[in-house]
């Protein structure tokens, strides 16, 4: 499973704002420049439980998960990985 690409299509696909994926840097902020809002974000995750096979808690989101893309990436590595989340924000 190549999940830097399934993550990648999955956030264009909620995207707001007409962005391709090949846009999608590490440094992507998916709030501000992809314009995900509460509804957005809301599928977004439903998908990567779905997609995935992992369950996103709660308290994960009170972290900046969505800020960048390279955070989101981590996050549901470490997921799949059944490794503990870590946070950094230098993640």
């Amino acid at each position: 499973m190549d999940v830097d690409s399934l993550l990648k299509d999955m956030i264009v696909q909620h995207a707001a704002v007409p962005f391709t994926k090949e846009s999608v840097t590490d440094e992507t902020d998916l709030i501000l420049e992809l314009a995900l809002d509460s509804i957005a974000i809301v599928n977004l995750i439903a998908d990567l439980e779905e997609t995935f096979r992992i369950e996103v808690n709660l308290r994960d989101l009170d972290r900046p998960i969505l800020n960048r893309y390279r955070w989101l990436k981590a996050y549901v590595t470490a997921k799949l990985e059944g490794k503990p989340v870590e946070w950094s924000r230098s993640v």
